[in-house]
């Protein structure tokens, strides 16, 4: 069957290229099409209690998503001056603008934020200043007033007058899209981009990582694909010493890339920050078996007295097994990914086997389609110092693993198991979405320096409170739990400034009490409360969506978090719902919500993919290896060097305090799927020479030199093609291609 269909090929080359062709068009012309993914959130399915939970709270506060800007004085300058002070109302006034185009919910600044205020015959809610400031009076006044509110100091304008920062609540229905983010944050950036200078600005906030994100997504695929392709173009020339040798694998798996990214297309499938490599993964992984094919069509044309026909039938009944049971190893490996929990690893896995699949297919239809239209060569260029120094490291390796060599190489195995294993316990999970980005990115220059100086963070978390009663949460008591949870918040380390209607309840009773320090505090009754309230509005304030419902029967306590890692966060998930455990009052329910127990039900999920699929992807392959050659202990063989790269990778990971995160948790299962093409080569070559009665030296030797040539060619390309990923954007896929490349 495989030798009627390789001289079918030999035979009618023209309708194999006019089919590639036209499948290439079809899945081409859908390609272009495929979107992104950038929020965390997302990746969990919708399903998921703690996704669902986040969903209600936007549903009932509001937006949950924000921007946040700061304005920085010069060096050794301050913002309380008329010019800085005009800009700071004019980029106010123009981001205002974006709430009408439904891309901004609210805007918060010093600017436009409502102070409560006491005349002598009434209570007065609204900004600083009636109007933009004008005169150096005008700024006397801002400055006396914005340093003696406590909503401001610290949070929106700093004491030593150096920076002011605003906080931009995105709009719920821009929240949802992606296009609306990017749309919002290069509108947010042109009007910095006019304002700039001498004053310096700073973003971040959770919406400006997605824009970031997004933007890097394009980036690394317009920049990491074509590397990949001249890297892959050098090791492989340099290997064959031929153009056909070079072109032809990198044909194949540029035109599997364009099946595989059109059939995600296709598919509704989303690209994501990890998932975005799978062309350069591609490239580098699916060039292998065009490798091998050449290889040994290289191997025989030399030797060849037949026909062109004969030498193609020939090269593909050869390799067919081979590289069958490689492809279909390696995207064994890959669609373990299935059992993954999070539906971007999952559609990674299947995709990329997809690819994998593709590029066998090729390997095994184009190229002997496109050899049997080109001239047999007569020798093949290789450098005969090259050949010459393969063969004899060939024949060392064999007389040393003929002998007590063999050994040693257990011997070492077993240490460096030993070493790297022991290193296991230490390896981190980290799923904050900050610590992917290197730290020259916009927005994490705009993340650290706003959380050096403010008393805020960059990250929002929530804790809702529910009466379950209408006006439930204008009880005293609810109030004054609510308050001790504000300062209890305040004490933990991560956490920076926090609000509430609390903060609004006591401001105005201050207020209305002469600023007397003794009536900074909660009204006693509940009718109490109600008035002061009442009050607050009637002096034109309004008690805000994000702070209670308009029935009074739930509430919000809003945290600004710093961004300290998944291990921290974790830590201060578990002191606040142990704390609200123990001094929730009886009948209210109390939770928290938002990016943090995101990240967290994220790194908890990552840690039972990482072991689900890891033991899967073994015993998966291990199994068809078995199957394919008839033989367990073959099976067993083709594992061995796959657990001492596994645990190599991770315990270097360990050892370098690289993170355990949403791209490197995939490593294991690519590895396997991957590295295993080394060993079924090796021995499909090993055993084949066995039979014919060579003795283990001998077989050994002509294993290294032909299998083990083309095994040297594919590792070195997939090392090369992986370290490309050095030039990602994002730190996180810079790990994660020089562990792969290490572990090749």
């Amino acid at each position: 069957m495989i030798r009627r269909t390789a001289r079918w090929i030999a035979r009618h080359p023209i309708w194999v290229l006019v089919g590639v062709a036209l499948i290439t068009a079809f899945f081409g012309a859908f390609a272009p099409r495929i979107e992104f993914l950038t929020d965390m959130e997302k990746m969990l399915p919708q399903d998921n209690p703690v996704v669902r939970r986040f969903e209600e709270t936007k549903d009932t506060f509001g937006s949950q998503s924000m921007v946040m800007v700061a304005m920085a004085a010069p060096e050794g300058g301050t913002v309380f001056n008329l010019e800085t002070l005009k800009k700071l109302y004019a980029i106010t006034a123009e981001f205002e603008k974006l709430e009408d185009e439904k891309l901004l919910e609210d805007v918060m600044s010093p600017a436009n934020m409502d102070i409560v205020q006491g005349t002598a015959t009434a209570l007065v809610v609204g900004p600083i200043l009636s109007h933009p400031p004008e005169t150096e009076e005008d700024v006397a006044v801002f400055r006396e007033k914005a340093l003696s509110e406590r909503t401001l100091k610290g949070t929106f304008v700093l004491e030593d007058g150096s920076a002011f920062a605003m906080i931009l609540k995105v709009h719920p229905e821009a929240e949802k899209s992606q296009a609306k983010i990017d749309e919002l944050m290069e509108r947010v950036n042109a009007i910095i981009a006019r304002y700039e200078g001498p004053e310096r600005f700073y973003v971040t906030g959770d919406a400006a990582l997605m824009y970031y994100v997004n933007q890097y997504m394009h980036r690394d695929l317009a920049v990491l694909l074509p590397i990949v392709i001249l890297v892959v173009m050098a090791v492989l020339y340099a290997s064959f010493r031929s153009l056909r040798g070079m072109a032809l694998p990198l044909i194949v798996v540029l035109i599997a890339v364009i099946w595989t990214v059109g059939l995600m297309a296709l598919c509704g499938a989303k690209l994501t920050m990890s998932s975005t490599i799978l062309p350069v993964l591609l490239v580098a992984v699916g060039s292998a078996y065009g490798i091998h094919v050449v290889n040994d069509y290289f191997e025989r044309a030399v030797q060849s007295k037949g026909s062109r026909e004969e030498l193609i039938a020939q090269v593909v009944e050869e390799m067919a097994n081979p590289v069958f049971a490689a492809a279909l190893t390696t995207a064994a490996g890959f669609l373990t990914l299935l059992s993954a929990f999070l539906r971007p690893m999952r559609e990674f896995g299947l995709f990329t086997a997809a690819g994998v699949m593709f590029s066998f297919i090729l390997s095994l239809t184009l190229i002997p389609a496109v050899l049997a239209l080109t001239r047999t060569p007569k020798a093949v260029h290789r450098r005969r110092e090259q050949g010459s120094i393969l063969e004899r490291g060939s024949r060392l390796l064999a007389d040393a693993l003929s002998g007590r060599g063999r050994w040693v190489v257990l011997g070492i195995a077993v240490v460096v198991i030993a070493v790297f294993a022991s290193q296991i316990p230490h390896l981190k999970v980290e799923t904050d979405e900050t610590k992917y980005f290197r730290q020259d990115s916009p927005v994490i220059v705009g993340m650290n320096f706003i959380e050096d100086h403010f008393a805020g963070g960059s990250m929002q978390m929530s804790v809702v409170i529910d009466t379950g009663r209408r006006d439930g949460i204008k009880d005293p008591k609810v109030l004054q739990f609510m308050d001790e949870l504000q300062a209890y918040l305040e004490s933990l380390g991560p956490v920076g400034d926090t609000t509430s209607i609390v903060d609004l309840i006591k401001e105005t009773n201050y207020t209305l009490h002469g600023d007397d320090d003794a009536y900074y505090t909660i009204p006693p009754t509940k009718r109490a409360v109600a008035q002061v309230l009442l009050m607050y509005e009637m002096g034109g304030g309004e008690v805000l969506k994000s702070m209670a419902t308009r029935t009074f029967s739930k509430a919000q306590v809003t945290a600004m978090v710093r961004s300290v890692g998944s291990a921290e966060l974790k830590q201060l998930l578990d002191q606040v719902h142990d704390y609200l455990a123990k001094h929730t009052p009886p009948g209210i329910i109390a939770y928290t919500t938002g990016a943090p127990d995101v990240y967290i039900e994220l790194s908890q999920k990552l840690i039972h993919s990482q072991i689900t699929t890891l033991f899967t992807s073994m015993g998966a392959v291990g199994v068809i290896v078995a199957v394919l050659m008839g033989s367990v202990v073959a099976g067993l063989f083709a594992l061995t060097p796959l657990v001492l790269s596994v645990v190599g990778n991770f315990g270097t990971m360990a050892l370098a305090g690289a993170n355990l995160d949403i791209a490197t948790v995939m490593i294991a299962s690519m590895v396997i799927g991957i590295g295993v093409d080394y060993a079924v080569h090796v021995i499909t070559r090993y055993r084949r020479e066995r039979m014919k009665g060579k003795p283990h030296r001998d077989a050994l030797f002509a294993t290294y030199n032909t299998a083990g040539r083309a095994v040297l060619y594919n590792a070195l390309t997939l090392t090369a093609g992986f370290l490309v990923l050095l030039f990602s954007s994002f730190g996180a896929l810079q790990t994660m291609g020089w562990l792969i490349a290490l572990t090749m």
